[in-house]
């Protein structure tokens, strides 16, 4: 983005909006004269004054915090909490172990499982911890773009409020932008509320609230990426008779059932997630660029711009929570595949209003 010229388009279209009758120092000149002293104007002088206001010096002393550098080692972590699953691991060998603490299931032997004792609560530990863990990713990931949103909303509406003072806008116009910062306001505080939720579930899973009420937790950086194939369904089907061959014949009808029902939600939670990154990115990325361009030709108005970018962030978190549901998706299929049934199925999300909050657990 060239911020010079978008600097140079942007103030010619806001002193025109505010009108030349404007006393020499009213409160709009003093904005726009503002401007000037910021790369990315209107964005850049509410960040500054907002810092201003809220600067506080750093907490003298911080609480311990619990860094998990993969979803595999928070899994190892949860085993060891339980000092009944010393025995289990042990039958299991490490090579084994490694694999179901980082998810590759389909690798395990089904067979094999069922004969150690105790293998399925440490089967139920790392399903339930692993879907603990991705929740808390996606919230995580998600907030800096949520917060991109807050600050495009409010600098909407301060530069509405600002205008509205000189009577350079109505207040049905001022009234529909304060709206957008309260609706973006309360996502925040929302998401806030959920990032908060989903790192004390993942203490909790760890045994760790107890310990240390102070503890904080360091999550992996990001979702795993997409993988570039699925489970087809012959390969489901295959993977399904084997494991079936395991159990009770009184469990065939109904593990088969739950299995389908897992393999469906893997295959659509696969498919919105990709059309997510592929398509429905790509689109508002493309039309956000294209609004920059009008913008700095002076085509479109600030207001256009912010409204593009905070689109642009709440897109990028309704990506977040399509993979999250992908990857929590996965986890109960290898979960069913092993012969054991989760207590419920992820409810794919739909619409930019959820947020990626602690789910699955």
């Amino acid at each position: 983005m060239n911020k010079p010229r978008m600097l140079l388009a942007a103030l010619p279209l806001l002193v025109g909006v505010a009108q030349a009758q404007q006393p020499p120092e009213s409160e709009w000149r003093q904005a726009n004269r503002q401007v000037a002293e910021f790369p990315r104007g209107h964005a850049d002088v509410l960040k500054w004054e907002q810092a201003q206001q809220t600067a506080m010096p750093p907490a003298a002393g911080k609480p311990a915090t619990l860094a998990l550098s993969s979803l595999a080692e928070g899994v190892q972590l949860a085993w060891q909490a339980h000092p009944e699953l010393a025995k289990p691991l042990a039958q299991l060998g490490a090579e084994e172990a490694a694999l179901l603490a980082s998810g590759q299931w389909q690798a395990l032997s089904a067979v094999k499982l069922r004969r150690i004792e105790d293998a399925a609560e440490l089967i139920e530990v790392a399903h339930g911890t692993r879907k603990t863990l991705l929740a808390a990713m996606a919230v995580e990931q998600a907030l800096p773009y949520q917060q991109q949103a807050l600050q495009a909303a409010e600098a909407a509406a301060e530069l509405g409020a600002r205008m509205a003072r000189t009577g350079n806008w109505s207040k049905l116009q001022d009234a529909r932008e304060q709206l957008l910062k309260v609706s973006a306001l309360q996502q925040w505080q929302r998401s806030q509320y959920a990032a908060g939720q989903s790192r004390a579930a993942v203490l909790k899973a760890l045994q760790q609230w107890t310990r240390r009420p102070s503890q904080t937790v360091s999550l992996p950086q990001g979702l795993p990426a997409l993988p570039a194939a699925i489970l087809s369904e012959q390969a489901f089907q295959s993977r399904l008779e084997s494991m079936s061959a395991t159990l009770p014949a009184s469990e065939h009808i109904t593990m088969r059932a739950n299995a389908e029902l897992a393999y469906s939600a893997y295959r659509t939670a696969f498919a919105l997630a990709s059309s997510s990154q592929q398509d429905m990115l790509k689109l508002r990325q493309f039309i956000y660029d294209e609004t920059v361009l009008r913008y700095n030709g002076m085509l479109l108005n600030t207001w256009d711009l912010l409204a593009e970018s905070r689109a642009l962030a709440e897109a990028r978190v309704e990506v977040i929570t399509a993979v999250r549901d992908f990857w929590l998706a996965e986890a109960d299929l290898q979960l069913l595949l092993l012969g054991h049934v989760p207590e419920s199925f992820v409810t794919l999300a739909a619409g930019g209003g959820d947020s990626p909050a602690a789910a699955g657990h």
